[in-house]
């Protein structure tokens, strides 16, 4: 008969292998491919929806009322469970930004953007939140302007304009210098949105006249296509903030301070 000796070292390894399974330390081995990352997991969204930084009252410049797209935005992000970070930039530099995918996402009426721009296999577009129209605007009366083929037209530097390749665009910086411009007779037509120039024309006491309709349409979030995954949660957000009230409710809470003595219609 013969035996075979083991040495106190395994004893003591056996030992101790035992306790802790017995006492349920030892873990089922993990499988490091089970775990997919949820579509919101890791990802902080980069945007900017300051316009021109007068894009009253969607944006007010006040940390405190900070305009309705702020809010908004930050409404569908908390709903949606998607972390944002706002950077606040000129509307020129906000569309390079996007374009070169510095930020993320931009708020926009497709009514503003050319075929071409529509179609940009770069970005996607988000269920429509709010309506917007912008007017052709003059100082005083004058006949429909609904041809502004080779016309000077003052516009805002850095927007889009569907129909800017068939007049001459004269570039100011904000919705309040057009108007200032208007008044100081430096151009005769401007391109408006009709809240930013209602709530400016009150403040600098500037009467306009809403000559023509320019574009009618829905703002949308503008998300660029590598984000496209997160659509759903996106429009699932905006759908919930509109049937409980809430999308109506800030529009409201800003449009009051917005005067409706030169609204279009009320001229």
């Amino acid at each position: 008969m013969s035996f075979t000796l083991i040495s106190p070292f395994c004893i003591l390894l056996l030992l101790t292998s035992w306790l802790l399974s017995s006492q349920g330390v030892i873990a089922a081995p993990v499988d490091q491919g089970t775990h997919t990352p949820t579509a919101r997991e890791a990802v902080t969204l980069k945007y900017s929806i300051s316009g021109s930084g007068t894009f009253y009252p969607y944006f007010t410049n006040n940390p405190q009322h900070p305009g309705i797209l702020p809010d908004l935005v930050a409404r569908i992000l908390t709903q949606s469970a998607i972390e944002g970070e706002n950077i606040v930039l000129p509307a020129k530099r906000t569309n390079r930004y996007l374009e070169s995918g510095k930020i993320d996402f931009d708020l926009i009426s497709p009514a503003w953007l050319k075929a071409s721009q529509l179609t940009d296999p770069r970005f996607v577009f988000s269920d429509a939140m709010l309506p917007i129209r912008e007017y052709v605007v003059t100082r005083a009366p004058a006949p429909s302007l609904n041809n502004l083929s080779g016309r000077m037209v003052g516009t805002v530097r850095g927007y889009y304009y569907h129909d800017d390749d068939e007049f001459v665009r004269v570039d100011f910086e904000s919705e309040r210098a057009l108007i200032q411009a208007l008044n100081k007779g430096r151009i005769d037509i401007a391109i408006l949105g009709d809240l930013p120039a209602q709530y400016w024309s009150a403040q600098d006491n500037v009467a306009l006249h809403f000559n023509q309709l320019h574009s009618h349409g829905t703002l949308h979030i503008r998300l660029r296509a590598e984000h496209a995954h997160l659509l759903p949660v996106l429009n699932q957000a905006i759908q919930t903030l509109r049937d409980s009230g809430q999308i109506t409710q800030i529009e409201t809470d800003y449009l009051q301070h917005v005067s409706t003595a030169q609204a279009p219609g009320n001229e």
